[in-house]
């Protein structure tokens, strides 16, 4: 279920530098499908639910706030981040999670981001994984700190048990996986402490590696990365056309493999081109069943 939502004005200097962008990629034939270029007017609240075999019955109904690629720049201000962390906040969800790029690429961008999300709340905790953009930031370990800092707990190749009535499930978080790292090396330590047959739900910022998560039995991953496709020119079969499909088979919404299931987070910022196109910023409320 889809629910637009309008948090803010628009700021009328992003809509000229937006028109001049648009300019630039004119040549695709965008006609009538320019109605979401700008990042963080507009937003979708997207609830869906996730079933998962064997959840503890104390977790049936347990709802799950998302969001992914914040993108924290000077086209993502401590305005706009605002903005999203009350409308998350006002989702009323039992635990929220951030799945990476909390910074475009300067480790300085991390500052209006930690003073931003300090407010974001929720019963159970807000946790994060690191993604791709904040490993391009000069020191990824400052950016890592202040995130942490700020009320978003970073699972680093690491578990913990989310907790509830004498019952747990497991929440599992590994770093962005690149940069010469194998898949299963930070899955596989970050499974480790996990001694338990209970559900297990990945952060894990690239979709890329689903399947490797299905074969260690991961049971939910939540990722974001590919923005949804950030420029979409339609969709087939459900399947957003965009150049974010040329990369990867899971660009937007909930995906299956055997047993496990992967749900990728639109995102709120953006990456490049500072527009969205048949793509709005996503919130996502994940109902557990």
């Amino acid at each position: 279920m889809k629910e637009m939502v309008n948090f803010k004005k628009f700021n009328p200097s992003r809509r000229a530098f937006l028109q001049k962008s648009i300019v630039g990629i004119s040549a695709y034939p965008f006609i009538g499908a320019t109605q979401e270029t700008d990042n963080g007017n507009n937003f979708e609240v997207i609830n869906t639910t996730i079933a998962i075999p064997h959840l503890p019955d104390q977790f049936k109904g347990f709802r799950i706030g998302m969001m992914s690629d914040i993108h924290s720049s000077v086209f993502m201000n401590k305005e706009d981040m605002d903005g999203y962390v009350s409308a998350m906040n006002a989702l009323n969800t039992d635990l929220i999670v951030v799945t990476g790029d909390f910074v475009n690429s300067q480790t300085e961008e991390v500052y209006q981001f930690a003073e931003a999300f300090a407010n974001l709340k929720s019963p159970n905790g807000v946790y994060g994984c690191l993604g791709n953009h904040d490993y391009f930031a000069k020191d990824v370990e400052l950016v890592a700190k202040k995130v942490d800092e700020c009320g978003v707990k970073l699972l680093r190749n690491d578990a913990i048990k989310i907790e509830k009535d004498n019952s747990f499930i497991n929440l599992i978080g590994v770093d962005d996986i690149g940069r010469n790292v194998k898949p299963d090396e930070y899955m596989t330590r970050a499974l480790s402490s996990v001694k338990n047959e209970q559900p297990k739900i990945l952060l894990c910022h690239k979709p890329y590696y689903f399947s490797n998560a299905e074969n260690l039995g991961i049971d939910l991953t939540l990722s974001g990365h590919t923005h949804g496709g950030q420029i979409v020119f339609g969709k087939v079969d459900g399947t957003p056309i965009s150049f974010a499909a040329f990369f990867s088979k899971y660009v937007a919404g909930l995906y299956s493999l055997g047993k496990s299931q992967l749900y990728v987070n639109k995102g709120i910022g953006s990456v490049g081109i500072p527009i969205r196109i048949n793509c709005p910023p996503e919130l996502t409320v994940i109902t557990l069943a």
